[in-house]
């Protein structure tokens, strides 16, 4: 089946236009290049990316802009105690009705693994782009990115040499545990039918 991810080499994106809304949504598995090719919109006005990390967990602050803080606090109010993992496509659906009810006029991108990991292709709204870069390369990615960021930290003094390769140790276990995910990514390429995922390589 061409849907599937392999797990030495690259290959081409998957590009579906679901429906006919003004958004994007980039998924992939961690360091499969998602923020590379959602920070390719960033600089252009035509744009407003949302990192979807920002919203499930407040990771990822430093990409944190106003419209993803109104729609976390809109997040927040709606499910106050609820587990994001679990009630994650109602997070997508409320998304897009903030989105539905803007008045910017913009191209909307969203970006994160929790779009393969909770939703279905079907429940995509405008293009979704499907990253396939090799799974072994996403996790040496993942944590050559961790290792360069904790040894800036380093060189700064801002952390030690112990909580270095403290750090480095766990992150290196949490992305080989992590590499589980695989499982959700290929359930949701073999929910994509072979006709449309095909049109999708072209």
């Amino acid at each position: 089946m061409e849907n599937k991810l392999n797990i030495i080499k690259d290959k081409k994106d998957i590009e579906i236009q679901c429906t006919q809304e003004k958004i994007i949504n980039i998924t992939g598995m961690i360091g499969s290049g998602k923020s590379t090719k959602a920070n390719s919109y960033r600089n252009d006005e035509h744009y407003l990316v949302i990192s979807l990390d920002c919203l499930y967990r407040g990771q990822d602050k430093e990409n944190m802009n106003e419209e993803t803080r109104k729609i976390n606090e809109i997040l927040k109010q709606k499910f106050p105690n609820q587990d994001n993992e679990q009630y994650f496509k109602q997070y997508y659906e409320e998304i897009i009705r903030y989105i539905n009810t803007s008045q910017r006029d913009v191209t909307w991108v969203l970006e994160g693994q929790q779009i393969y990991r909770y939703l279905n292709w079907s429940d995509m709204k405008g293009k979704l782009i499907i990253k396939r870069t090799g799974l072994l390369k996403c996790w040496k990615r993942s944590i050559v990115r961790h290792i360069k960021k904790k040894r800036l930290l380093l060189k700064q003094h801002q952390i030690t040499k112990k909580q270095y390769y403290q750090n480095t140790w766990y992150w290196i276990k949490r992305r080989t545990k992590q590499l589980k995910y695989y499982k959700d990514f290929k359930r949701f390429l073999a929910e994509i039918p072979e006709e449309v995922s095909k049109e999708g390589r072209k």
